[in-house]
């Protein structure tokens, strides 16, 4: 980019959430590879909710554009979007609307329903939640999940046979839910089907990621501590990748996403496609999943973060 040499880089990273130290492998990888090649990055750990703190980062390091890479609670949620929009700074990615709706897995299952996307059937939980409101979503087995998290933190995987001998007012306690508050989870249908993630560049789908793990579902031990978890491109029919396409592009687009970001969803032998949910930050570390989709496209770590900051 012919002007970026002009500009001053602030990679925002770190947090106060529980993916911290991803997003601090992310910065730093960022940082690193933007130095490398004579760019004025800033490397910033982002690690107290303060917008002060931010504000002198970008007064003093005279910040022309911020790309944030604060994954989870407080980066992805419209948080810190929030404060850059205060602040009358440039950043790479969603805005601080359609960041706090991605972040949220109800309102974006309800944002994908209203537009005919498919997703898992889903129960917001309440404490008078009976099994026969299970059974309407699942027959088998079904999953908890936080209505906001990143990194599939806090997802449990139960069977719906093991409810059966309990009354409605056990089974908040049966989910391990007896001192949380049973609003800031949902029981969400399990889909049997494999996992698959698709990068969004600047209005473009990248390679597909196929995801398979030895564990029940891709979770955080399966994403940043297992070595046997699989990455895959398919080989998929043109007509299929049209249609995961379009409907990863429309997912994207509906929730008012934009710059970059990655689908996950499931999909059958059938290619039926079940959406799963949005990152806005996906991880940027040099084993991450949008870095190796775009090397599949032949670009590197380096041109990849280019192609961000070219907006």
């Amino acid at each position: 980019m012919s002007n970026l040499n002009d500009k001053n880089v602030g990679i925002l990273c770190g947090g106060w959430s529980d993916e911290r130290e991803v997003s601090l492998d992310s910065g730093k990888t960022a940082y690193k590879s933007l130095k490398g090649n004579n760019i004025n990055a800033f490397l910033f750990d982002y690690k107290k909710d303060d917008i002060d703190i931010l504000k002198d980062f970008i007064k003093y390091k005279r910040i022309d554009i911020v790309l944030n890479l604060i994954h989870g609670i407080g980066g992805e949620d419209g948080h810190v979007q929030d404060y850059l929009d205060r602040l009358g700074v440039k950043y790479i990615g969603s805005n601080a609307k359609s960041s706090s709706i991605s972040f949220n897995k109800v309102l974006t299952k309800e944002v994908w329903i209203r537009n005919n996307l498919d997703t898992p059937r889903y129960l917001p939980l309440s404490n008078d939640i009976t099994l026969s409101d299970i059974e309407k979503i699942s027959n088998d087995k079904f999953i908890l999940k936080p209505v906001e998290s990143g990194s599939s933190v806090g997802i449990k995987i139960f069977n719906i046979d093991d409810f059966r001998l309990h009354k409605s007012s056990e089974i908040l306690d049966k989910l391990l839910l007896k001192n949380i508050d049973s609003k800031n989870y949902f029981i969400e249908e399990f889909i049997n089907a494999a996992e698959y993630t698709a990068p969004i560049i600047n209005g473009h789908v990248f390679p597909i990621i196929k995801i398979e793990t030895k564990r029940e579902f891709y979770n955080y031990k399966a994403k940043y501590i297992d070595k046997d978890t699989i990455f895959s491109f398919p080989d998929l029919p043109n007509k299929i990748l049209h249609k995961i396409n379009l409907t990863c592009m429309k997912a994207f687009n509906s929730l008012g996403c934009s710059d970059w970001g990655r689908v996950d969803f499931f999909m059958n032998d059938k290619y039926s496609i079940n959406l799963i949910e949005i990152n806005s930050i996906p991880g940027m570390t040099s084993h991450s999943l949008v870095p190796k989709s775009a090397k599949k496209n032949g670009i590197s770590y380096y041109e990849l973060l280019l192609l961000l900051l070219k907006n």
